[in-house]
């Protein structure tokens, strides 16, 4: 099995303790349409100003490309295609914005023992490398740097590494020559509950550490919570319901305890994440309809044979040819 990403080292404590824990409102809706375009429509509200926000994304399969389309409401568009059967276990992928602004090609490739990822971004004049190598059965140890050849300058390498035994993970960090330092614990107790810790430093100077306990739990296959306090005494707690099989509700709050009569000091967070199954076209409809016997009266569809009148049941042998 190839090693995580670089990005990935230490993923389970920083996703128990970072995932979900947002306060902006959002609605998002999935649907995919019979010809294999997937959309995804995200509305947002800014829990700052309370500005309101979207975002359009279509993914389809084009011939060996997966191509994904977004636009947002300021109209600005991007372009994504990725190919992964040109080598094997080799994924490239190029991205741009339409009016040009910006553009990067990158390459992922993974191996049993080695993960390394690298990309070019032309604009900025940098080439970023970042590798994951698998040491021993189950230790990953990874390096990240770029060079921006417009400049002729490295930037310094941040270096991670994570041991995973049989049921919890430790993942450290370091970057910038020992500057920042940060390390995660995620432990699984049982199935229904998880705990984390992660410390970090910053500067070299005790007054810059931080700390973070979380914990989630899980209260039967519909629902779960989780929680976490941090040393800036911010209480943070999430709701997950599932309340339809498509349709997931998520509540997020987070209570400053050092300034708990303070305006604007709290916060709260509101997630509706919707899909619906897959969705034909009219013309696709028109087919299925006739191949049925069912005719097409207005935006809905009634069934042939179904106690209709003579015209009712002729125009339905038309329909069905």
């Amino acid at each position: 099995m190839a090693p995580p990403k670089f990005g990935d080292l230490g993923k389970a404590g920083s996703s128990l303790l970072n995932d979900d824990f947002k306060y902006d409102g959002k609605c998002e809706v999935k649907t995919k349409l019979e010809n294999g375009v997937a959309i995804k429509s995200t509305f947002t509200r800014n829990e700052k100003d309370g500005s309101i926000g979207a975002v359009l994304e279509l993914k389809k399969k084009v011939s060996v490309l997966d191509v994904t389309a977004r636009m947002d409401h300021k109209g600005a568009a991007t372009l994504v295609a990725e190919h992964n059967t040109l080598i094997p276990n080799l994924n490239l992928k190029g991205e741009g914005a339409l009016n040009g602004s910006s553009v990067k090609i990158s390459a992922d490739y993974k191996h049993d023992a080695i993960m390394t990822c690298a990309s070019l971004d032309p604009i900025k004049s940098v080439i970023a490398v970042n590798s994951c190598v698998g040491v021993v059965k189950d230790v990953n140890v990874g390096c990240t740097t770029s060079y921006a050849y417009g400049k002729g300058k490295w930037t310094t390498p941040a270096i991670s590494a994570q041991y995973q035994g049989p049921n919890y993970q430790l993942a450290a960090n370091v970057e910038n020559l020992g500057e920042k330092i940060g390390v995660t614990y995620h432990q699984t107790v049982n199935k229904e509950v998880n705990v984390a810790i992660s410390i970090g430093q910053a500067g070299g100077d005790s007054k810059n550490l931080n700390m973070a306990l979380g914990t989630s739990y899980k209260i039967d296959k519909d629902s779960s919570v989780k929680g976490k306090v941090d040393s800036a005494g911010i209480l943070s707690a999430l709701y997950v319901q599932k309340i339809r099989p498509q349709m997931t509700l998520k509540v997020s709050g987070q209570v400053n305890t050092t300034k708990l009569s303070a305006d604007n000091a709290h916060k709260i967070g509101v997630a509706l994440l919707m899909a619906t199954r897959s969705v034909s076209s009219p013309s696709a409809r028109g087919r299925n309809a006739r191949a049925r016997g069912d005719s097409v009266a207005g935006s809905g569809l009634s069934v042939c044979g179904g106690g209709g009148g003579r015209r009712e049941q002729a125009f339905c042998r038309y329909l069905a040819g």
